[in-house]
């Protein structure tokens, strides 16, 4: 009798078989569930212990993308290390390979296996997501891309090792050649790689061998914006890994010999990262992606392509590109091709009338030569080599430039190629004039340090620094910013209030306790109906200035330090959300989060059509301005109290005006005067100055190994706004105003606020009593005639020691106190960190538990 004929199955049938089986020896293993514990705790502790996830305050999952590739690297390989062991105790593999079912699909079975764990392993770190979300507002779309970029990761790793294992018989062999392929996997993405090999490499090939590195394409993903090129490779990169195993497996199995067993091994490693490299080329050539990003900061913004639309000719782009240059950081690579995408996508949009070309200014060429003469700034490197990043548009007999395209700019890419455009097709740079003790005609040339919106100035406007006691104002100004002009003559008032009226656009800044020049703080204006100061003009115009008090609002507290390293919700530093922000007006109507410091209210007059553009809530209260900068932050903010009156702290007007010199002997001297205003001028108005300066505005970040500085809230997109609208051309102001640029741990700060309203009363009156004895001790030598403490006799000394020391138990006591105000934070952050260190074994305990009983019931069945 002959044996029945074993008939080969289908490919999907079989690796579906393969996928039961390998599946069933993977989850009844105790090893992968000591695996996957040791990978969720290894990542939680770098998380929380090593990187300090709480001290980041940023709602987001960069951290775990972070150490993800490094924990993975390890323990991934392990995984991986036995799919091809061949031992003479374990016959698994050739009682596999001997079914009826192609090589092929045992190593997809196995992959699909072993990936299905990494995902389930994935999906444990749920906890850490929830973290965030509860901790702060994170972009759901930017967490979603996260875990698809972390998913293409595993992918490409598990793949990459089963490649490895493969490759050799003996599963620790294996495991340590898995390790070094990843690693070396993982170092082609960095700047180092290019650094190291830009001598003997050519520029072109260093930067190919970066795109195979799956970090790359992670990180590229993980900021939520998904692209052909990126999806292609976390496809292709596991596919041809497989296909690779699939060969060496092929020929094992054949028993081939030892010399063409070792040219198959090394012919499959070289085909895969040909075969890979020529693929992310190719999909490196299609610019289509998926933005998934909540505010779609990744997209080609509508009123970027209405300002194309309305250009009155054909544009050509030239974009300045070191891209020949081997040590460029693989960031600024990357930034550089959206660039260039970006340009792409829009001259797509333009029905032929923008064209676009790629100039490369290789040292000593005339192609650098002619990038220096169109203004393209060259950009030094630490490696003393240097690059151009640079755009000119030419309109006509009309050129623009942008000397520097910066890669921590590249969230404000659509409103920088938007604004060159539209310079280009004005006839004239619009022109801003400032009025303030502030800035001088230095400071736009050289920068003021602490003051970066001048640079944005100067990407807009002709800037014209106008000294405070000039008594006019240049011709040819469209917009004018008044920052901190207390004392100006009366004749610079009639000045700005005739512009006003001729229909140019007025922005003041006047502040009642400024950080920035304390010297300011000795004037402040009063408003009255005698024009002498600026806030006398607001005043005409229908906006008191309350500046004899400072604003706060415990609802809209900030988290400050003071300097004992003592955090506290400030009342006076006014944490603005979008609540707060006019929505029907379009120079707020995008704003999200905006910092104020220590402002003073403003109040609309009666009659006047002055709207509210910034206000506080109800549990607002206001302090006199008087001994403000004799106490702490801890003092001022145990002493606020609230009074249930919202205010307002910036305010508009857009209205014809009648000038505030109509019966004033000035006008009657001028020949020209205009009584009222000739169209409908803006005017804006601000109780405070500090919030423009860098510390309130930006934040400074480590991008790719380099500090940058990022955008902390809408500040500074706010002033520009203003001076935008009020300079005739709010075209821009949608483009710039788009994206909740920060997401802090709002839940923290709110737990602040709690926490010292509830001990506000009780430090404010210790804080109180140690300022009353620490002020008499110190008058002690005045009494006596002494200038120290040291020349007192010996008994004063003695008493002012017992005094002291009686001061102890309440310093002690208002340490106490403010240790329990933080104990609240410091609780919720040690509970979340033992939270999310056992969570991942708990959920692999529960996993393992709930496997257990399902081997059970089938096998009851």
């Amino acid at each position: 009798m002959m044996a029945p004929a074993i008939t080969r199955t289908g490919w999907p049938r079989a690796v579906l078989a393969v996928v039961r089986h390998e599946w069933r020896q993977l989850i009844y293993a105790p090893l992968t569930y000591v695996f996957m514990a040791a990978f969720l705790v290894a990542l939680a502790a770098g998380i929380f212990l090593v990187a300090d996830f709480f001290s980041s305050d940023e709602a987001s999952l960069r951290l775990m993308l972070t150490f993800l590739p490094w924990v993975a690297l390890i323990l991934v390989p392990a995984l991986a290390m036995r799919a091809w062991i061949d031992d003479p105790g374990d016959r698994s593999l050739e009682l596999t390979l001997t079914l009826p079912v192609p090589v092929s699909a045992v190593v997809t079975g196995k992959f699909l296996a072993g990936y299905a764990v990494l995902l389930v392993m994935l999906a444990f770190t749920a906890p850490f997501a929830l973290t965030v979300a509860y901790l702060g507002d994170p972009d759901p779309g930017v967490i979603v891309a996260g875990y698809l970029a972390a998913a293409g990761l595993m992918a490409t790793f598990y793949a990459l090792s089963l490649f490895a294992a493969a490759l050799l018989r003996e599963q620790v062999s294996a495991f340590v050649l898995g390790v070094a392929v990843l690693l070396v996997f993982l170092l082609l993405g960095w700047d180092v790689t290019g650094r190291a090999g830009r001598d003997v490499l050519p520029a072109g090939l260093i930067e190919t061998l970066a795109t195979l590195s799956p970090k790359h394409w992670m990180d590229r993903i993980a900021k939520g914006h998904i692209e052909f090129a990126a999806a292609c490779y976390f496809i292709a990169a596991p596919v041809l890994a497989l296909t690779m195993a699939s060969v060496v497996i092929a020929a094992r199995r054949q028993q081939t010999r030892w010399p063409a067993a070792l040219a198959v091994r090394l012919g499959t490693l070289v085909a895969f990262a040909a075969a890979l490299a020529v693929v992310v080329m190719l999909a490196r050539t299609v610019t289509a992606s998926i933005d998934l990003t909540a505010e779609k900061e990744f997209t080609v913004h509508q009123s970027v392509l209405k300002i194309v639309r309305q250009l009155p000719g054909d544009v050509t782009f030239d974009l300045y590109w070191s891209e020949s240059e081997p040590s460029i950081p693989v960031a600024i690579k990357s930034h550089a091709r959206r660039v260039l995408d970006r340009l792409r996508v829009i001259a797509s949009h333009s029905n032929g009338r923008i064209s676009v070309n790629v100039v490369d200014p290789r040292p000593d060429s005339d192609q650098e030569l002619a990038a220096l003469g169109a203004g393209i700034q060259r950009i030094p490197m630490t490696s003393g080599d240097y690059f151009y990043l640079g755009l000119t548009a030419r309109l006509a007999d009309r050129t623009g430039q942008t000397a520097y395209l910066d890669q921590r700019r590249q969230q404000l890419l659509d409103y920088d190629l938007a604004l060159l455009l539209s310079n280009l097709g004005r006839t004239a740079t619009r022109k801003l004039g400032i009025v303030s003790p502030l800035v001088t005609p230095k400071d736009i040339d050289n920068g003021r340090p602490g003051l970066r919106v001048l640079e944005e100035f100067k990407r807009a406007y002709d800037v014209a620094v106008i000294p405070h006691f000039d008594a006019a104002l240049p011709d040819g100004l469209d917009v004018l910013l008044v920052m901190d002009a207390t004392i100006v003559k009366k004749q610079m008032l009639y000045a700005i209030d005739q512009f006003v009226m001729k229909g140019g656009g007025l922005v003041v800044l006047i502040d009642p306790q400024l950080r920035a020049n304390k010297a300011s703080n000795a004037v402040n204006p009063d408003p009255s109906p005698e024009i002498n100061d600026i806030s006398d003009l607001l005043l005409s115009y229908g906006i008191s200035y309350r500046g004899g008090d400072v604003v706060g609002d415990a609802g809209l507290a900030a988290s400050v330090m003071d300097g004992q390293q003592n955090q506290s919700a400030y009342p006076y530093w006014l944490r603005v959300p979008q609540a707060q922000v006019a929505k029907s007006h379009p120079v707020t109507a995008d704003l999200n989060e905006l910092l104020f410091a220590e402002a003073a209210a403003l109040e609309l007059t009666p009659g006047s059509s002055a709207v509210a553009l910034i206000t506080t809530t109800a549990q607002s209260g206001a302090r006199h301005r008087e001994g403000f900068d004799a106490l702490t932050p801890a003092q001022l903010a145990g002493e606020f109290k609230v009074d249930g009156q919202p205010r307002i702290i910036a305010a508009t007007i857009a209205s014809p005006l009648k000038s505030a010199f109509n019966n004033d002997e000035v006008s009657k001297q001028a020949s020209d005067h205009v009584p009222a205003s000739t169209s409908t001028p803006a005017v804006f108005a601000v109780g405070d100055i500090d919030w423009v300066f860098d510390p309130f505005a930006l934040q400074q970040v480590d991008a790719d190994g380099q500090a940058a500085l990022r955008p902390l809230n809408d500040n500074l997109t706010f002033l520009l706004n203003m001076l935008e609208y009020a300079g005739g051309d709010p075209s821009l102001i949608a483009i710039r105003s788009r994206g909740k640029l920060h997401r802090p741990f709002s839940h923290v700060a709110e737990l602040f606020k709690v926490a010292q309203a509830e001990f506000r009363d009780k430090e404010a009156e210790l804080a109180g009593r140690i300022a009353q004895v620490e002020a008499k001790l110190a008058e002690i030598p005045k009494a006596a005639g002494k200038t120290s403490l040291e020349t007192l006799p010996d008994e004063l000394k003695s008493r002012i020691a017992e005094v002291q020391r009686g001061l102890l138990p309440m310093r002690r006591e208002l340490r106490s106190l403010r240790l329990s105000m933080r104990e609240t934070v410091d609780r919720l952050s040690r509970r979340l960190t033992i939270a999310n260190l056992a969570a991942g074994p708990v959920l692999v305990l529960l996993f393992a538990g709930a496997c257990a009983i399902r081997r059970k019931r089938w096998r009851r069945r």
